[in-house]
């Protein structure tokens, strides 16, 4: 008896040590991040049959456990992706919306300085000092833009830098992760796991600040798979995958995170791998880009604008004016606007016809041996037909894309180009005009559109118009819209043409007949007129030097809608950038809040259930305590007992 008194009390003593060790070790980790408290499951020992009894033998230890839950951690993973995707993106968009309001806004004032002193030109055309105050405006305008584009283009290169090292840290988190599964996979029992786990859990919970996880057990494994963004697996068992940033195709600038294993890479689609790794590529993508594309247009359009004004023009010399900025559509920058494939032998042209039909955004043109295709943001697609010079050729959205030389593509092979028209308008715009005397200023050509036309039609002067042509007159289209009248408003006669025909899709050059084999081109009317569209016509001499007509159609541009198909007037596509990146980064502020609370309520919840209560453990050392003393003294009376039967025998 005494004997099985003395094992009860050492089963005592051995339970009530590991109670103070498991207790012990809670308070000790009660400041650890991502501990989670580990119980004690105590059980008692088989009884043993004596006499026609069963009598208790004491108590072992079972297992420790950890106080978890997996739904409850698992929220609290899908609360930290999202947490931390809402505040890189806040972050980012606050940085592009300081941009909006500070320096890209000095573009704006600069072009709204150039049409004030346009203005200002007009009241004296012929002073060289406020013709020279002009160019310095118009120069300015065109650095500030290149500023604004070299600060966003900026801007993009460090999120490129930003995406480079956080995946240096998943990569690492990936194997640490694989170190502590291997760990996991060479423990013998659960017993001392504990640890492990939450160890494990942690760098999951880091890794989820970084992109979307799923984690999976493994059958017969105690290691884990981790999965990232929408399938593509980063560690499995005791391996881990690395990620890396690769050159976009054709794009290299348009950098890509793929999934390196072993010799293999697979690009991960950026719409679905969530966290601030998915924040990053989205600002980058559909913010950055857009923001370049705007200021492109803007570019585009008020140098276009400025320069079709001053050809129309005569300057001081009396002479046709000349572009005030570069040609928009000069042999570079139409060939660089394509992004052809890496050891693509393909000649690309993208030429803006019309900047009111330009749209924000890139295209696809993919080709193969025998058919070439354009693909717009919404997924469009226009087939390319050859044009009269034998030619692959397309018009859409304003733009008129050529392929001057085909790539050599067997059967089967595919082949895509990127089409950006608009990413590098604000970088290429400069002043090409240098003379103060070169702006031109008196407007040989009005034309004044009737209220009643339905088209969009607008007219142009030929060069080098002799001054004996010069009078008012109207040009009328017919109800069938194909045929041209111009009348001659001093005697209401009908001028005789070359050619009256008119097309709505190419416009038509209107030359006045001068003798039965001969003709003097004198204006051109564009495409997208309507049937009955009329225009009246003034038409001044050429050799008329110091008038301010142009000048006058010059500043009034500042407010015409002449962009966005009629909406938006070149200031306005400014306006429409800054707006849409403020009502971004409002809703980027609200879904951070929103986003914060969810995180703070699943937290709360972890917890409540893993976390270590100080005065709960105290108690529990407390109770503990007391039990390995009653344990002890168990043990001295067994030791008394034992004595007493053996002085007694």
């Amino acid at each position: 008896m005494a004997v099985d008194l003395m094992q009860i009390g050492v089963s005592g003593l051995r339970t009530s040590q590991k109670q103070l060790d498991v207790a012990s070790h809670n308070i000790t980790n009660v400041n650890t991040p991502g501990y989670s408290r580990q119980v004690v499951e105590q059980k008692s020992d088989d009884a043993q049959w004596n006499g026609n009894n069963y009598y208790g033998t004491g108590a072992y230890i079972d297992n420790v456990s950890r106080a978890y839950d997996q739904f409850a951690a698992r929220e609290l993973t899908l609360s930290t992706t999202q947490l931390e995707e809402a505040n890189v993106k806040q972050q980012h968009l606050a940085m592009l919306d300081d941009f909006t309001s500070k320096s890209a806004v000095n573009s704006v004032n600069s072009m709204n300085d150039f049409y004030h002193s346009v203005r200002s030109l007009a009241d004296n055309p012929s002073d060289l000092g406020s013709r020279q105050t002009v160019l310095e405006h118009a120069n300015q305008a065109a650095v500030n833009l290149n500023n604004a584009h070299e600060t966003l283009t900026n801007i993009r290169t460090d999120v490129n830098q930003q995406l480079s090292v956080s995946l240096e840290r998943v990569n690492a988190l990936g194997q640490e992760l694989a170190a502590v599964n291997t760990s996991l996979q060479q423990q013998s029992s659960s017993d001392g796991s504990n640890d492990l786990f939450d160890q494990q859990r942690t760098l999951i919970n880091e890794l989820a600040k970084y992109t979307q996880v799923t984690v999976l057990a493994d059958k017969g494994s105690l290691a884990n798979t981790v999965i990232i963004g929408s399938g593509d697996t980063l560690v499995s068992g005791v391996t881990a995958s690395q990620l890396k940033l690769i050159d976009g195709a054709p794009d290299i600038a348009n950098k890509q995170i793929a999934l390196i294993n072993g010799n293999n890479s697979k690009p991960i689609k950026s719409d679905t791998i969530g966290g601030s790794l998915g924040a990053m590529l989205t600002v980058r993508d559909d913010v950055i880009d857009k923001s370049l594309d705007q200021l492109g247009q803007m570019a585009i359009g008020f140098a276009s604008q400025m320069n079709d004004l001053q050809q129309q023009g005569v300057d001081l010399n009396g002479q046709q004016g000349q572009a005030l900025f570069n040609d928009i559509n000069s042999p570079n920058a139409m060939s660089q606007r394509a992004l052809k494939p890496f050891g693509s032998s393909s000649d690309i042209s993208v030429k803006i016809d019309d900047i009111n039909q330009l749209k924000i955004g890139d295209y696809q043109l993919v080709s193969d041996a025998t058919s070439h295709t354009l693909v717009d943001q919404q997924g469009n697609k226009t087939a390319l037909t050859v044009n009269a010079k034998g030619k692959f050729e397309a018009k859409v959205n304003g733009l008129e894309i050529t392929i001057n030389k085909l790539s050599t593509l067997m059967t089967g092979e595919t082949e895509t180009a990127i089409i950006q028209p608009l990413r590098r308008g604000a970088a290429d715009i400069s002043l090409a005009l240098t003379d103060p005397r070169g702006l031109a200023g008196h407007r040989q050509l009005t034309a004044i559109a009737a209220e009643s036309n339905t088209g969009s039609a607008t007219i142009t002067k030929a060069t080098a118009v002799p001054d004996n042509v010069a009078g008012r007159y109207q040009l009328q289209l017919n109800a069938a819209g194909d045929q041209i009248t111009v009348t001659d408003l001093k005697n209401n006669a009908e001028v005789e043409l070359a050619d009256n025909k008119y097309s709505s899709e190419n416009g038509a050059t209107i030359a006045f007949k001068t003798s039965a084999t001969t003709s003097i081109p004198v204006m051109t009317i564009s495409a997208n007129a309507a049937a009955n569209d009329s225009f009246e016509i003034e038409l001044g001499a050429q050799n008329s030097q110091g008038g301010n007509g142009n000048f006058l159609a010059m500043q009034q541009v500042q407010h015409q809608k002449t962009m966005a198909d009629g909406k938006s007037s070149v200031i306005d596509v400014f306006e429409s950038l800054a707006t849409d990146v403020g009502m971004l980064k409002k809703n980027a502020d609200k879904l951070s809040e929103v986003n914060q609370l969810d995180f703070d309520s699943a937290s709360e919840r972890v917890s409540n259930l893993s976390g270590v209560n100080l005065d709960e453990e105290a108690a529990n050392l407390m109770k503990f305590q007391q039990s390995y003393m009653a344990s002890s003294r168990i043990m001295s009376v067994a030791k008394e007992t034992f004595d007493t039967l053996m002085r007694a025998v």
